[in-house]
């Protein structure tokens, strides 16, 4: 219905075919006369041309159709009208203080300002983003803010304030809509989407200088920044004429020679940084490290550039001459911005480095530094070498030192160059097209490398073949973990008679292995025992976990066995004879008659055939999960989304009515001979407020179906830190079981998985020496902490509390 009302209104106001009725207003003398207010408030109803028309009902479908639903009819209504008349009411007080003191800032930059349909949109989704789950809150909030600070940074325009200000305006209506205190705390993100919203930022703080350029005026604060990527000087025949004046403007000459430089590559020369940032924020999202170091690089160069553009080179040059050279009059809070803003991004992408986690292998690293670092030493070489033979092309004519002086200005826009002196111009085309070219065929050569970078798969694991350790796999495991030694972040050894393999991470000299060595029964035992030599002749802890006490008792030798500590129990349950009779199955009974009454039913799949729709709904219930636990997640043996991505991995899903998925569980093979046995429940989440018992009625589920296939066991993974009455934990284990319960809920865990009345196998761990357990403990919790910070140890002991 809005849709069509501003085709309506634009229609009758005539705004379509001229400017709107209710703009044509004379300013009053105090800045806004009050038909011009009426205007503005009317504007979230009356497009100004086409192109804002167009815009707008797009905005409107595709922002208010989902905001909608959020929030109702009602109060999408109330947050359409209410946010925009705040933003709009607030900005011309703030514009009419400015005019009072004459800042030039409140000057109408671009014809009668209006507020426009994407004002009160963008204001009703930051109140949609109060009711709405920790992810998106978090996603709406940081690109809506962002977006909007950027453009009104590098814009400037009225209705680019009024935006902001409407979005502000959206942010305290959506807390009072949710009854919620405003918080400065930050919803914890999973590595994914940690590094989307880094590339988020990157992506927006690259755009924001195309804003500048496609802005004809404007009045933003980080203005100078975006125009020092645009080429303002007119074309050389009217700096000529212009020169040719009795009294010609002051850097008349200078100009002259700089337009000499505004060919082709001195246009691309000026985008080619911001390409480079677009690309540098795709690879991030990504994971790509290398991408993320090119992102603090590029920042940092325009940092620098900056600096030098807006405080070296006003120090050093004709004061006078400066006062007429894009306002550059020395340093004021236009310019420290525009210093500190890309500066600040590169500092952000550093702190959250360890979330941009798939680095390259050693030698695709090498092969990125020798093509970025060979591009620019050959467009170095060229441009001197080529520049001494034309060094008569120069006026003046140039020698070696010459062109070393001017050879780093060739691979920065040619807007950073404005207040430099231009020691010689080319005269001939060779000599432009030399001047031209040099810096964007170097920059070119970065892009190319970058996007390599990009699109290329995860590196292979740095010791060992993935599809080796995978076709071992298949012959036989032992255990419910096998399948785990595919993950990401474990190392590979492989046994002398190429049948069995270990994987291990590697951490503080302590090898953690992922289960038992995998491959067939026969010979596992000769394998543990040359793997325990590999570890000792390279100076590391060998540590065996979570594998069966019967492995354990036969590690070592006559001389000396290995000790073992009881860590937790692994649920298994045969399908093959499961049934829910009994009073001790009620509350799984009472989950499946819940689903059918709701009309919820399990479905079977694997990530590749999962629709998109349903892949985001899995991504935004996992990312829930993790913000709202507000506490690191746990790695090593337990997956994330990145782990469903594997096609042999079986995913059940819970699916209500109009496809909304309410709970997702991932279930991982194990072999033998080259057959499935079994299977093992890895990831398991719930979508927040969803129908109770949600997981229950999965794992029931998945044990009918497997009892249906013939399935031998169905494990329900080991329950950690957790042991029944015939167990008992170590008493150290069972102290820091009782203090991590409050965060991470193991016991709790373990009461939930004993409603399907499984078979309990303990798994221990097992190590050489007694003495190594205090370095053995701490490796085993950066194993599954490899990334705890100093914030994520106080919140941990806040929920400890």
């Amino acid at each position: 219905m809005l849709a069509v009302l501003l085709v309506v209104v634009g229609i009758a106001d005539g705004s379509l075919v001229r400017a709107p009725l209710l703009a044509e207003v004379p300013p009053s003398a105090a800045g806004h006369h009050p038909l011009e207010l009426i205007a503005l408030w009317a504007g979230i109803f009356v497009p100004r041309t086409v192109v804002g028309l167009v815009v707008g009902v797009l905005a409107v479908l595709a922002v208010l159709v989902p905001v909608e639903r959020v929030l109702g009819t009602a109060w999408t209504v109330l947050a359409y009208m209410m946010t925009s008349f705040v933003g709009v009411t607030v900005g011309v007080a703030l514009q009419s203080l400015g005019m009072l003191d004459h800042a030039f800032w409140t000057t109408p930059a671009d014809g009668a300002p209006a507020a426009g349909p994407l004002t009160p949109v963008l204001g009703a989704l930051l109140t949609a983003s109060a009711v709405s789950g920790p992810l998106w809150r978090r996603r709406i909030r940081l690109i809506g803010l962002s977006g909007a600070v950027v453009v009104l940074l590098y814009s400037g325009q009225p209705g680019d304030l009024y935006r902001l200000l409407a979005a502000v305006a959206g942010l305290g209506l959506g807390l009072l809509l949710a009854r919620r205190r405003p918080t400065l705390t930050w919803p914890r993100s999973s590595h994914h989407e940690a590094r989307s919203l880094m590339a988020s930022l990157v992506a927006v703080s690259a755009l924001g200088p195309l804003v500048a350029l496609a802005v004809p005026r404007g009045y933003g604060l980080l203005r100078p920044l975006g125009l020092l990527f645009r080429d303002t000087l007119p074309p050389l025949g009217r700096l000529r004429a212009a020169c040719r004046l009795p009294h010609p403007p002051p850097g008349c000459v200078h100009d002259i020679a700089l337009a000499r430089l505004n060919g082709p590559g001195a246009v691309l020369m000026t985008l080619l940084p911001l390409v480079v940032l677009l690309l540098a924020s795709f690879a991030m999202w990504r994971g790509r490290r290398i991408a993320a170091l090119v992102a603090v690089g590029v920042n940092a160069l325009l940092a620098v550039l900056a600096g030098i553009y807006y405080g070296f080179l006003p120090a050093v040059l004709d004061p006078d001459e400066l006062i007429t050279r894009s306002g550059a009059a020395g340093p004021n809070l236009q310019t420290i911005l525009a210093v500190g803003v890309p500066a600040g991004v590169a500092i952000a992408v550093l702190a959250t480095l360890r979330h941009i986690d798939v680095r390259p292998s050693r030698r695709a690293a090498v092969g990125f530094a020798v093509v970025v670092a060979g591009g620019l030493a050959a467009t170095a070489v060229l441009y001197i070498g080529v520049g001494l033979l034309l060094r008569q092309q120069f006026v003046p004519h140039v020698g070696l030192l010459d062109l070393l002086r001017d050879l780093p200005e060739r691979y920065v826009p040619v807007g950073f160059l404005r207040l430099r002196r231009l020691d010689f111009v080319p005269q001939t085309d060779a000599a432009e097209q030399l001047f031209d070219w040099t810096g964007p065929i170097a920059w070119l050569v970065l892009l190319g490398a970058l996007a390599v970078a990009a699109l290329s798969r995860r590196a292979a694991p740095a010791t060992g073949d993935l599809d080796r350790v995978r076709s071992i796999l298949r012959r036989g495991s032992a255990g419910s973990l096998g399948h785990m030694a595919l993950w990401r972040g474990n190392r590979y050894w492989f046994a002398a008679d190429a049948a069995h393999a270990v994987a291990f991470r590697e951490v503080n000299g302590v090898a953690i292995t992922v289960g038992e060595p995998v491959g067939p029964e026969d010979g596992r035992m000769a394998a543990a025992a040359e793997f325990a030599l590999f570890c000792d002749d390279a100076g590391l802890t060998p540590v065996f976990y979570a594998v069966r006490p019967a492995f354990a008792d036969a590690l070592g030798d006559e001389a000396r066995s290995w000790p073992s500590l009881l860590i937790g129990e692994d649920t298994v349950i045969d399908p093959r004879s499961f049934a829910m009779k009994g009073k001790r199955w009620q509350d799984v009974r009472s989950s499946i008659n819940r689903a059918e009454r709701a009309g919820v039913t399990a479905v079977g799949t694997d990530w590749e055939h999962c629709s998109l729709v349903r892949r985001s709904q899995i991504t935004a219930i996992s990312e829930e999960w993790v913000a709202d636990r507000r506490l690191p997640e746990l790695e090593f043996t337990l997956g994330g989304i990145e782990e469903l991505k594997d096609p042999e991995v079986r995913l059940l899903l819970a699916v209500g009515p109009d496809d909304r998925v309410e709970g997702v569980t991932s279930w991982l093979p194990t072999y033998r001979d080259g057959v499935v046995v079994g299977w093992t429940l890895d990831f398991m989440r719930r979508r927040t407020g969803g129908m109770n018992g949600v997981m229950e009625f999965l794992i029931a589920s998945m044990a009918l179906q497997l009892r249906d296939e013939g399935a031998e066991f169905l494990s329900l993974s080991v329950a950690p830190l957790a042991a029944s009455g015939e167990g008992e934990l170590p008493r150290a284990l069972g102290a820091l079981a009782r203090i991590l319960e409050p965060a991470y809920g193991f016991r709790s865990l373990a009461a939930f998985k004993e409603k399907f009345q499984p078979e309990l196998r303990p798994v221990v761990l097992a190590f050489p020496d007694p003495l190594a357990l205090p370095s053995i403990g701490i490796a085993i919790a950066r194993a599954y902490l490899p990334d705890m910070s100093l914030p994520d140890m106080a919140r941990l002991a806040g929920a400890l509390r």
